[in-house]
């Protein structure tokens, strides 16, 4: 009996010694994630997944910091293994699981893919108005027009964000080189929200797509004048201004967009930009 009890207390206190080991051991990634230390955050959770090969916060909390910082195969490993792991809970970790496979999958162009996580993302919470805006971006990027403008309905009537709503029905009608009725939809959602710069943006190209180099240039200068980082209007507003032979301004503005890390601006001083 003494034996028996003995082999009950060591597999107790064997079994709390694992559970503390491993919830230190994440807890220490989690310390590190918030520091923005990812490299030690991975290794971390790496670690306890040693311990416990069956712990999907593990998988998942390491897959998410995969994922942030563009490691997109890995991510997927762990994340498609954290999705087997917790199938049958069907809660908010497995919601954001399918997403952010979603993300990867896309991060890889590799939109069919993509689509299927943000359905599975949709299927257990239909009013996931992110998953849903990626879902629509997914179908125009196939081409599937249809299915894209179904999503944007049923994105308006679960949001109350309605310059949202205009910006999407903007860029459908933009992809479907329908440019008056693009045109119309980001005014509408500029008027909604005018400090959004993201809709001057996407106007600006529109413009620009058509030749209205004048118009397109005061938006990308709005953008600019939002956010002063914002390369790519720098980018855009520098190919703008060389459309219409204004070099040294059109240079001028491939330089700050370089400079803020654009890699297309910086081809586009080197080729057409005097030095």
């Amino acid at each position: 009996m003494k034996v028996f009890s003995c082999i009950v207390f060591l597999f107790f206190s064997i079994h709390l010694l694992f559970s503390q080991s491993l919830s230190v051991l994440v807890h220490k990634g989690d310390r590190c994630l918030q520091a923005k230390n990812s490299s030690l955050a991975i290794q971390y959770y790496g670690r306890a997944i040693v311990i416990d090969s069956k712990c999907s916060m593990c998988y998942y909390k390491r897959g998410v910091v995969y994922a942030q910082e563009g490691y997109y195969t890995d991510a997927i490993q762990d994340l498609y293994y954290t999705s087997l792991l917790r199938i049958a809970q069907k809660d908010e970790v497995l919601e954001h699981t399918f997403f952010l496979l979603g993300e990867c999958y896309k991060g890889l162009n590799q939109s069919e893919k993509a689509l299927e996580n943000y359905t599975n993302t949709l299927l257990l919470n239909p009013k996931n108005l992110e998953a849903l805006e990626a879902h629509f971006y997914c179908f125009l990027g196939l081409k599937k027009h249809p299915e894209a403008l179904s999503d944007i309905k049923r994105y308006q009537k679960l949001s109350k964000d309605k310059s949202k709503v205009q910006f999407l029905y903007g860029t459908y009608y933009a992809a479907l080189h329908q440019t008056v009725k693009a045109n119309k939809a980001y005014t509408k959602a500029i008027l909604l929200k005018p400090t959004a710069g993201n809709y001057y943006l996407e106007r600006g190209k529109l413009l620009s797509d058509a030749s209205n180099f004048e118009d397109a240039i005061l938006n990308f200068s709005k953008v600019i004048e939002l956010d002063q980082n914002d390369d790519e209007a720098f980018l855009q507003r520098g190919i703008a201004y060389h459309k219409v032979n204004n070099i040294l301004a059109g240079c001028s503005d491939f330089l700050r967009a370089a400079n803020l890390g654009n890699d297309e601006a910086r081809v586009l001083l080197e080729a057409h930009c005097p030095h």
